[in-house]
């Protein structure tokens, strides 16, 4: 018997401000001064600033003072950031329907898998891999991904040029994109209605 087999439909999927309210956290979260930083209280509350505003490092080295305090501050977020319910519904949804998902995030995993995967078991969000990639574009074409949910703006303003389908969360960040061939949304209903499509 000659049985016809599906291709395997697999989507990557962000994490910060995708699935989670990780920047929202970011400006609120109380980080009091600790001398386990390492830094004096003046510099401390100068780099937490610029931290809450996500200014990148201005260095071209690897690692600072200001990296390695910006992901320790970004550690007490991934673990306190409030789960989307539509986001995690979504995920569900994509399980019952067979997809493989790829948890595809920008941050350091050689540092924050442990906080990672144990956000992901608290919340129960179904996945098949995890995966750092700075370049999520390059990433999604290595592996043969089509579809991409992420609010990164690279990957909005280049995904379709590329031949991958870019959707993102709607957020005052992305106002004055220039033109792209992404799709924006408010719900993930409007995303399951698209990938149906």
């Amino acid at each position: 018997m000659n049985e016809r087999r599906e291709a395997p439909r697999i989507i990557a999927v962000d994490l910060d401000d995708t699935l989670n309210d990780f920047t929202e956290t970011l400006r609120a979260i109380h980080v009091p001064h600790d001398p386990s930083y390492g830094i004096p209280e003046a510099k401390f509350e100068e780099y937490l600033s610029k931290i809450r505003a996500n200014v990148p490092e201005a260095s071209g080295l690897l690692s600072t003072e200001y990296s390695y305090f910006r992901y320790r501050v970004h550690s007490l977020c991934y673990g306190a950031a409030t789960a989307k319910p539509e986001g995690l519904e979504f995920m569900r949804w994509l399980r019952e329907r067979r997809w493989t998902i790829v948890i595809c995030t920008g941050r350091d995993l050689r540092r924050a898998n442990d906080a990672t995967r144990a956000w992901l078991k608290q919340h129960d969000v179904p996945f098949d891999h995890l995966f750092m990639a700075s370049n999520k574009i390059v990433f999604c074409k290595a592996w043969g991904i089509e579809h991409l949910v992420d609010d990164d703006p690279f990957n909005i303003v280049h995904g379709a040029r590329y031949g991958i389908n870019v959707w993102y969360p709607l957020m005052p960040k992305h106002q004055a994109l220039p033109e792209h061939g992404a799709r924006g949304f408010r719900s993930f209903e409007e995303v399951k209605a698209w990938i149906e499509g």
